[in-house]
């Protein structure tokens, strides 16, 4: 709390005035999950308006869909990945992150290798020949799997990797189409709850114990023509994470009405962003395989 405190402190010169300027609009984009829940605080509670941003959010069924309305120009800040950060910019798109949502932790680990009931799945060696589900190929949840099947010993050639959006997944592992996901809550416990699959490793929390998970980003053309949205938009975060530990039953009722339910778990939220670990990801798209060389990761925070 101290670096946030910080940071408002380091960006409230910057903003002050803004909310009595005529409010940016600001198209954002977000999946159904918790993760992105200081957003909808922010939006919900007045905390973007009053710093000047007029915020309209969309609930984007799949994330890979939203670096495209990006560049579009349909949303202006959506929520990704490093991965897909380093995938685009490899690609010429210069879409930037602009703050953390949140980051992969041991506790609480929301993500699992899951494994449907009667495959018998100990090991990620016990992957060799089977069929596994990800959320989109070349996503961070896949490039962690195959991470971790190389850091087990496990042959990824092996292992027959195809994608599987979360909301599928319990349908696929039923239908005994796939033997295995990684997936993430609430759809974990949504297959472990009637005994569609088992819990077969925290396979993320096995290849790093604590590193950035999803972020927000936008593209840097917008966000250079409009100075104000991404200080305005990271104090308007950091404001809404001091309401969600201050109120939680109201954070609760607020990400129910949004996303159609709420989560147990404590969610490790975090602003901050970190060179060093999209030079992680970036050495880990090498290693499994992805690109031959490392991509140059030196301007994917927007400053």
């Amino acid at each position: 709390m101290k670096k946030i405190i910080n940071w408002i402190i380091a960006i409230a010169g910057f903003t002050a005035g803004v909310s009595s300027a005529q409010p940016v609009p600001v198209a954002v984009g977000y999946p159904p999950a918790a993760d992105w829940l200081p957003a909808l605080v922010a939006k919900d509670t007045g905390i973007f308006e009053k710093h000047g941003l007029d915020v309209s959010l969309s609930k984007i069924a799949i994330v890979s869909n939203i670096p495209a309305a990006i560049m579009s120009g349909s949303l202006n800040i959506g929520a990704t990945t490093p991965t897909v950060l380093i995938d685009t910019s490899t690609s010429g798109l210069d879409l930037v992150a602009v703050a953390g949502a949140t980051r992969f932790v041991k506790d609480p680990a929301i993500f699992s290798v899951v494994a449907r009931e009667g495959v018998e799945v100990k090991t990620a060696k016990d992957l060799e020949g089977k069929r596994v589900g990800v959320p989109g190929i070349r996503s961070v949840a896949d490039v962690l799997f195959r991470k971790w099947l190389i850091d087990k010993g496990a042959d990824m050639s092996k292992v027959a990797i195809v994608e599987a959006s979360f909301p599928q997944m319990k349908d696929l592992l039923k239908a005994g189409t796939i033997d295995a996901v990684p997936v993430l809550e609430p759809f974990r416990s949504a297959i472990l709850s009637d005994n569609t699959g088992y819990r077969v490793s925290d396979y993320i929390a096995e290849v790093n114990e604590d590193i950035l998970g999803v972020v927000w980003a936008g593209s840097r053309k917008w966000l250079d023509a409009n100075p104000t949205v991404v200080p305005a938009f990271r104090l308007s975060l950091a404001e809404a994470l001091d309401f969600i530990r201050d109120n939680p039953e109201k954070a609760r009722e607020i990400e129910k009405k949004y996303l159609g339910f709420t989560t147990q778990l404590k969610v490790p939220y975090s602003l901050t962003l970190n060179p060093a670990e999209f030079d992680i990801y970036a050495n880990m798209f090498k290693e499994v395989g992805f690109v031959d060389k490392a991509a140059d990761t030196s301007g994917l925070i927007y400053r």
